[in-house]
């Protein structure tokens, strides 16, 4: 594999080579992304299906290469990455154009609904020797690295529960993303990912046969859930996500020894961990604001040594595996 190297930077103890991304769709999570790889570096370059639009972007954040299409971007033998973040529904067709031309992919949660065709993508990545992995920022937060290893070593005695709870009252309106099936929307692919992936980081374990109640919205999409499972080795866990319900975002994490709160967990810097002597202990690793440097860090260095683990392939399987259960279940 051939990669348009620029400089090395420093990543923990590991040197990494800075690569050359490219983001592909430009909304909201796009600028994020790209204000935070601006940063260390320039983003590469840029496209959407909007000219105007692409040609707004680039110039926000000075980025020099502009698409007519992603085909072209693709088709670009400077780029190494691509960031995807367009809507959940083009996520398939995006992921096999970029992998196809031979570039890393790191594409926005949820990756993909359907396991056997995520599956399939993960096996072309390996057959292509590159990387695919979900932007899940769960499974990069420094902070959790921490907590895992405080649990591994009893700090709240043995793992028994896990929940994980987010939830917004959003506005009903049909022809947004977050509510319209069309553009893959429903609170499962775009907040319940987050929930279901903590779960499974923490509890470290394949997830087990789910039991759930789900709520749909006027437009068919899934607008809440209640979710209960035990993994293979017996740790019980609960997801709760919602749409249409202020549903304050935290997790918690229990042992028959203690337990762990951790508060905005989607990007958390912060928890508490209560011993068995009932004293209750701040932990603060890392910064949320850093969440996406974190990630792309990972990434590049699962590019540069896939056997570090770090694009995280198995847990995202086991956590789409589950998704697409629940949905093909819910009809929805």
């Amino acid at each position: 594999m051939n990669m348009a190297v620029d400089t090395l930077i420093v990543n923990g103890n590991q040197e990494v080579e800075q690569m050359k991304w490219g983001i592909m769709g430009l909304g909201k999570i796009a600028r994020d992304f790209a204000a935070q790889i601006n940063e260390t570096r320039p983003v590469y370059g840029v496209a959407s299906r909007d000219p105007a639009r692409t040609a707004q972007f680039a110039a926000a954040f000075q980025v020099e290469h502009q698409y007519a299409s992603y085909q072209e971007m693709a088709a670009d033998p400077h780029i190494d990455c691509i960031y995807i973040a367009t809507v959940n529904s083009q996520h398939l067709k995006d992921i096999r154009l970029c992998l196809e031309a031979g570039k890393n992919v790191l594409c926005e949660k949820a990756i993909w609904r359907n396991y056997a065709e995520t599956k399939a993508m993960y096996d072309l990545a390996r057959q292509k020797h590159l990387i695919l992995a979900e932007a899940m920022t769960i499974y990069h937060m420094p902070l959790y690295r921490q907590l895992r290893q405080l649990i591994e070593a009893g700090q709240i005695g043995q793992l028994k529960m896990i929940q994980a709870n987010i939830g917004s009252v959003m506005a009903a309106d049909p022809k947004n993303r977050f509510f319209d099936p069309a553009l893959g929307g429903g609170a499962m692919q775009d907040i319940g990912t987050y929930a279901l992936s903590f779960i499974r980081f923490f509890s470290g374990d394949t997830l087990g046969q789910p039991q759930y109640t789900m709520k749909k919205a006027p437009t068919g999409v899934d607008e809440m859930w209640s979710i209960a499972l035990a993994t293979d080795k017996g740790v019980l866990a609960n997801a709760n996500m919602a749409f249409r319900a202020n549903l304050p975002q935290r997790a918690l994490i229990t042992g028959d020894g203690g337990y762990i709160e951790v508060p905005n967990f989607l990007r958390a810097d912060s928890a508490t961990l209560v011993g068995a002597d009932g004293t209750p202990r701040v932990i603060q690793v890392g910064q949320t604001a850093q969440a996406m440097a974190y990630e792309v860090a990972d990434f590049e260095q699962a590019v540069q040594t896939p056997a570090t683990g770090l694009a995280f392939s198995q847990e995202t399987l086991d956590v789409i595996k589950l998704i697409d259960q629940l949905m093909t279940a819910a009809q929805v």
